[in-house]
């Protein structure tokens, strides 16, 4: 299996994963079609590799580009029951929009579960993709990191998890405290410590790679993400972990696990 994180973060959010023989599916598509395939094409591959979009949730930097994409590529999007109820209001009604409601998808060698993560949408989703043993866990957008979300982190070879904000920095910024506390709350978005907390919690032998994403632009640094991370996991002994962070506007490469 192999993937890379277009863009992650407020202003647009897309990841590619593919199997070993090239079958793909895009997660969130939260970005213009023509960027998408800008950067695809940066990495050697195009559209035709794409067989479907998985939406994690209705907000807009998660979901901008889909019913363009899937007009032009003729391409399924799956979300869960609530989010596909909320955008049937604004997408066209040819828009071919599918519900998961817990069964496995399968493109190429791809298998791909869902679960329901804790956040202020509709029904906003987790996705863990296998391909053989190996298993890729996404939990871009959530307050916390309840039991269930746990579980479906553990036992991966690689997790795109978020690390949204450095609490210090959100205290002191310039956002509302209306804003502020919804960002903090358990429907909100992760901090870099709890980030860090999680994956102490299924830190193991197996776990190669994190890669931090949905960094906050007004309330984030790469370099305190990756500190605060990286010691919590190397004060642990896990330093066998590679740690990456996600940016906006430059793809992170692809990574092969």
């Amino acid at each position: 299996m192999r993937f890379c994180v277009i863009a992650s973060g407020s202003e647009g959010n897309c990841t590619l994963i593919e199997d070993s023989r090239g079958t793909a599916v895009l997660v969130d598509a939260g970005l213009p079609m023509r960027r998408i395939a800008n950067c695809l094409a940066e990495m050697r591959r195009d559209f035709s590799r794409v067989r479907a979009l998985l939406i994690s949730h209705e907000h807009s930097d998660h979901l901008r580009g889909a019913a363009v994409l899937a007009r032009h590529l003729d391409l399924p999007i799956y979300a869960s029951s609530g989010t596909v109820a909320v955008v049937r209001n604004y997408f066209p009604r040819s828009t071919p929009l599918y519900p998961i409601n817990g069964e496995v998808l399968s493109f190429g060698a791809l298998r791909i579960q869902t679960f329901n993560v804790c956040h202020d949408a509709a029904e906003a989703l987790g996705f863990l993709l296998s391909e053989g043993d190996t298993r890729l866990a996404i939990a871009t957008d959530l307050g916390t990191v309840d039991l269930l979300t746990l579980s479906c982190l553990q036992d991966c070879d690689a997790v795109i998890l978020e690390a949204n904000h450095d609490l210090e920095m959100l205290l002191n910024g310039p956002y509302p405290w209306e804003l502020k506390r919804r960002i903090q709350s358990n429907l909100g978005h992760l901090s870099n410590a709890q980030a860090a907390e999680a994956l102490l919690k299924i830190a193991g032998p197996r776990l190669r790679l994190v890669v931090l994403s949905h960094l906050s632009q007004e309330n984030n640094l790469p370099d305190l993400a990756l500190q605060c991370v990286r010691s919590h996991l190397h004060e642990a002994g896990h330093k066998h972990i590679d740690i990456v962070v996600a940016g906006q506007h430059q793809p992170t490469g692809i990574f092969e696990i």
